[in-house]
């Protein structure tokens, strides 16, 4: 595979690791060999090499158009001159007239990741016997973070790609064969899941470290938090109350850390502002926006993984490009990609994402909230503080924006781990028959009313809390609802569609099939939503009709490198028709 020749060319060759602490450069032109893994913190800098990798600006903007513009969230800026780089690659997305050449179709990163990863694995333990500084106890450290990352990996690229190859160790040498075969979703998952809980033996708990590295690497929160994702979309796709019950295990892992944390924490505060005890620890209405995105905040109390940029001080160009620059240079005020009206404007019918004017995260989260444009900038990571209480919208979208874009990419939050939760239990509720007596709806939404009052101020609660009585017959709905509204613009909603979809097809999908083998048709609710950016949603479901389109094509390069890769079906080269 390109991919794998890639790394060969490259690994650890001027390798520049940009960790919070201080710089590693490796020498150039040398080979990783058993002379190289002879001190701790040579292992420590591959592990954190392998993390640098998905801070690769390819991986930041592969990430927000597969799971961010591929759903209902975002569009092509209307401004984007035709010299823009991408313009023509996020056009043929947008249309859903995928090519396999178009460059949102790499996977390189992850793979990269992938192969620092398997090095740790193979060379660490043994720099154990040459290094008395390296203790048994460091090496199951790394060894619980490589796992963890590479699980990681592994799951987004099944989620984009479908069938995946599985590297069958590190790549050293131009004469290993870099042929893997693609394998099923079903028993990629199982390998995650399993590397995953063997990370779990080992991997730190939170808090530990007292620095960035309580967020920015795979801890005891974090791993849980991946292992409860895998259940749900696994879940999700085979309609197994297993699977979702191993969800709320997980989420309820993480939750109950989270709480332990910061109630046992000396430097704690009230985010309500008093001493009682709450069942979730969120930042307060106003200060929410600042902790999370802002210039001074990341790393909250209630993140659990992200991938540190601003601590380093390091360029998220990626981030740069889709959200606030195209060309990342300081005159240029728009970004790739803006808001669709959708995601800008309130919606009284309840058929949008929005809807009352007093939901703060409108207006923290996009520009120039409640026109009646087509497209919004958004305000999501780029703006430097808070748009202000009492909903202020910002007249300028270039006022309060930075010349030195350094967030943070954020994988997961404490809400984003609770509305899970919400999720899995709405779906047992449902797989139950809904019995008398099964309180898990209701506890379904008593999370999601947590999350939408965080967004409200006191005194719009009275007038716009959530309501049970209103929602106990359509929570799946509220429970999506609530996750376009809390977690847009990062990279989740596209995942959180293709889930409902497969809640809702008329037949079940089978993870133990490749795409070429059985697909199944997409469902009427997954069209709604999918599709309602469009100016005519009916004229484009023709092009997204069933389960194949749900999944990127696999980049041509790639296919024609490796014989044992068959591409998705649905998808075709320009070069060959």
């Amino acid at each position: 595979m390109i991919i794998m020749k890639k790394i060969l060319s490259i690994i650890f060759a001027s390798v520049a690791l940009s960790s919070c602490v201080d710089t590693v450069i490796l020498p150039d032109n040398k080979t990783v060999d058993d002379d190289f893994w002879q001190k701790k913190s040579e292992v420590e800098a591959v592990v954190a090499t392998a993390y640098a990798q998905l801070r690769d600006q390819a991986a930041i903007r592969n990430m927000i158009v597969w799971g961010d513009f591929r759903s209902d969230e975002l569009t092509v800026a209307s401004s984007l001159p035709t010299s823009a780089a991408y313009r023509t690659a996020l056009q043929q997305i947008y249309s859903l007239n995928i090519e396999t050449e178009n460059t949102f179709t790499s996977w390189y990163p992850f793979y990269s990741a992938i192969n620092y990863c398997n090095l740790v694995l193979e060379k660490a333990e043994d720099v154990i016997a040459v290094d008395p500084d390296y203790m048994r106890g460091d090496y199951d450290a790394n060894k619980a973070q490589v796992l963890a990352l590479r699980a990681f990996c592994y799951f987004y690229l099944t989620k984009v790609f479908h069938d995946v190859p599985v590297t069958p160790g590190a790549y050293l040498n131009s004469s290993d064969d870099l042929n893997a075969p693609q394998a099923t979703p079903d028993s990629v998952l199982t390998m995650c899941i399993n590397d995953l809980k063997e990370a779990s033996k080992y991997a730190v708990a939170a808090n530990t470290f007292g620095d960035w590295r309580d967020k920015g690497y795979l801890n005891q929160d974090g791993i849980n938090a991946v292992l409860a994702d895998i259940y749900l979309w696994r879940g999700s796709v085979n309609r197994d109350a297993a699977d979702y019950e191993a969800c709320i295990e997980y989420c309820n892992k993480v939750i109950a850390a989270k709480k332990e944390a910061y109630e046992q924490s000396p430097s704690r505060r009230r985010f309500a502002g008093d001493d009682e005890e709450q069942e979730y620890y969120l930042s307060s209405y106003s200060e929410m926006y600042g902790d999370l995105f802002g210039q001074s905040g990341q790393n909250a109390d209630e993140s659990i993984f992200e991938l540190q940029f601003r601590l380093s001080n390091a360029a998220n160009t990626g981030l740069d490009q889709m959200y606030y620059r195209y060309n990342s240079a300081s005159g240029n005020g728009y970004g790739y990609l803006k808001a669709s009206k959708v995601y800008g404007s309130v919606d009284a019918t309840g058929k949008g994402v929005w809807m009352n004017g007093a939901d703060q995260r409108l207006f923290e989260y996009v520009y120039d909230a409640t026109g009646t444009a087509e497209q919004y900038d958004v305000r999501k990571f780029v703006a430097l503080s808070s748009a202000g209480t009492n909903n202020t919208a910002e007249g300028s979208p270039s006022g309060g924006r930075t010349n030195t874009m350094n967030r943070n990419w954020i994988f997961y939050r404490l809400t984003d781990v609770m509305l899970m939760k919400a999720e899995a239990l709405v779906q047992l509720y449902e797989l139950g028959g809904k019995a008398e007596g099964d309180t898990r709806n209701e506890e379904a939404f008593n999370i999601c009313k947590f999350i939408n009052d965080r967004a409200l101020s006191d005194a719009n609660k009275t007038s716009y809390a959530l309501k049970y009585a209103t929602y106990r017959d359509r929570m799946e709905e509220l429970v999506m609802a609530e996750r376009a509204r809390e977690l847009c613009f990062e990279g989740k909603r596209w995942f959180d569609l293709m889930r409902f979809n497969y809640r809702h097809t008329s037949q079940k999908a089978d993870l133990k099939r490749k795409l070429t083998e059985a697909f199944v048709p997409n469902s009427e609710e997954f069209f709604e939503l999918a599709l309602r950016k469009y100016a005519v949603p009916t004229a484009m479901r023709a092009k997204i009709r069933d389960e194949r389109y749900l999944y990127m094509p696999i980049n041509q390069d790639e296919v024609e490198l490796n014989p044992n890769l068959v591409q998705n079906p649905v998808y075709k080269s320009s070069s060959k028709y």
